[in-house]
């Protein structure tokens, strides 16, 4: 090591002076002072105001969100594009189907946006919960099956009043002919009816065929001021159905099976009128009591 290498190394060394600071600057260098920064303009100079002009695609630059032109806000992050005080030409929806109304400044935006387009308030808020419409199911009344209850009543009204089988006459007339009618006790017909116990059962089903036809006119009105049925209305429904269906599968073994035999000639000259009535209105009973206990 030599005398020149070594002087500096003997000089001596100012305390307080840190050996990492720079130097002072180049005298050819002219010196300034840098202006106090904003505070307001250090947080925003990553995403400052672009100097867009109106009418034409406004990028922001926050987020890269294309936005319609002449908006101050970005309708994604809420960025502002417009500087404070500039003029702004949203323009608005031609139609508000579709948009979401500003609840700060009324602007219609479209829906879905997070940030209205002219103020920047959040219009997502909280999170949008879809509100189901619950259908409450009103007590109303029912029209189908009292109006088949009724229709039944009005053929078992008129197949007693027809010619039936076992003696001549109607069923009418054998209750209420003078002296010789049993009136309304038609258990004491029983007498005059023959074919066994088929013939006894037919007998018994289709002569107080007013009570049935009562019956099914209770539950006919019944069913227009109720539309569910209640205990009693299901008893007399179930009453009405056993009625209704005996009628009918008494018909067949009785006046259809158990008839004078032959050909089909012969057998359709023997049905006898009330029969045949019996056994469609019975058939509709059926169908107007299924119909009401369904909906019980």
């Amino acid at each position: 090591m030599t005398d020149d290498e070594q002087t500096p190394l003997d000089e001596p060394i100012e305390p307080g002076v840190p050996d990492h600071l720079p130097g002072p600057p180049p005298g050819d260098v002219e010196a300034y002072a840098l202006p106090p920064a904003d505070p307001a303009s250090v947080s925003l100079a990553a995403h400052s105001v672009p100097a867009t002009p109106l009418g034409e695609s406004t990028r922001c630059p926050r987020c890269g969100t294309e936005n319609r032109p002449g908006i101050a806000f970005c309708r994604e992050c809420g960025q502002r594009l417009i500087a404070p005080g500039a003029a702004s030409t949203l323009a608005r929806p031609a139609t508000l189907d579709g948009t979401m109304a500003c609840p700060r400044c009324g602007t219609h935006n479209r829906a879905g946006v997070a940030f209205c387009a002219n103020c920047g308030v959040n219009l997502s808020g909280g999170p949008q919960t879809a509100v189901t419409a619950v259908v409450v199911d009103a007590p109303g009344r029912a029209l189908l099956g009292p109006i088949v209850l009724l229709i039944g009543a009005v053929g078992i009204a008129t197949g007693w009043l027809l010619p039936f089988p076992f003696s001549s006459g109607s069923l009418f007339e054998r209750a209420f002919s003078g002296s010789g009618g049993y009136g309304l006790g038609f258990w004491s017909g029983y007498a005059a009816v023959s074919g066994g116990i088929p013939g006894h059962a037919y007998f018994g089903f289709a002569a107080p065929a007013p009570l049935l036809v009562a019956l099914l006119v209770g539950l006919a009105l019944a069913g227009v001021l109720q539309r569910a049925a209640g205990t009693l209305q299901r008893i007399g429904l179930l009453v009405a159905l056993l009625w209704g269906a005996g009628l009918a599968v008494l018909f067949i073994v009785v006046e259809l099976i158990g008839g004078p035999g032959g050909g089909l000639l012969e057998l359709l000259r023997a049905l006898s009128p009330g029969g045949i009535i019996f056994l469609l209105a019975g058939l509709i009973v059926v169908i107007g009591t299924l119909t009401r206990l369904a909906r019980a």
